[in-house]
C-alpha cells in the first residue's frame, strides 16, 4: 500500500513540472561580462533578436538575481538565464540551455556580442 501511495505521489509531481525544450539535465555555460547587471541584460535582450530569439524576464531570485527565458520564434523556451553582479564591474549570466548546436551557437554569438557592454 505504501508502495502505491508513493508512485501515485510521484506520478502527480512529475506532471507539475514542464522543463521545455531545456530538458531535466540541461548544459551550462556561464559567460561573465564587462557592465552592470541592467546594462548587460539590456545588450543580451539585443543580442538575442539579432539571433531571432527573445529574452523574456521571467522573476527574481531571493539573492538578487534576475531570471529570464530565451525563447525562439515559436515562443518555445529555449534556455534559461540567470544574470547577477558578479563584482564591481562584471556580471555573470548563466545559461541553462537545452541540447542542439543551434541554441549553443545562437548562445555563443550572445555572449561575444556582448563581452563589453559598457
Amino acid at each position: 500500500m505504501k508502495k502505491l501511495l508513493a508512485v501515485i505521489f510521484m506520478f502527480l509531481l512529475s506532471g507539475c513540472v514542464d522543463s521545455g525544450n531545456v530538458g531535466t539535465h540541461p548544459g551550462l555555460k556561464i559567460a561573465y561580462l564587462n557592465g552592470k547587471p541592467h546594462e548587460v541584460s539590456a545588450c543580451l535582450y539585443s543580442a538575442a533578436l539579432s539571433q531571432s530569439l527573445r529574452l523574456t524576464r521571467d522573476g527574481r531570485l531571493p539573492d538578487g538575481t534576475e531570471k529570464y527565458n530565451l525563447q525562439n520564434n515559436r515562443n518555445e523556451v529555449i534556455a534559461w538565464v540567470e544574470i547577477s553582479r558578479f563584482s564591481h564591474d562584471q556580471t555573470s549570466v548563466w545559461f541553462y540551455q537545452g541540447k542542439g548546436t543551434d541554441i549553443h551557437a545562437a548562445i555563443a554569438a550572445m555572449t561575444e556580442s556582448c563581452k563589453n557592454t559598457r
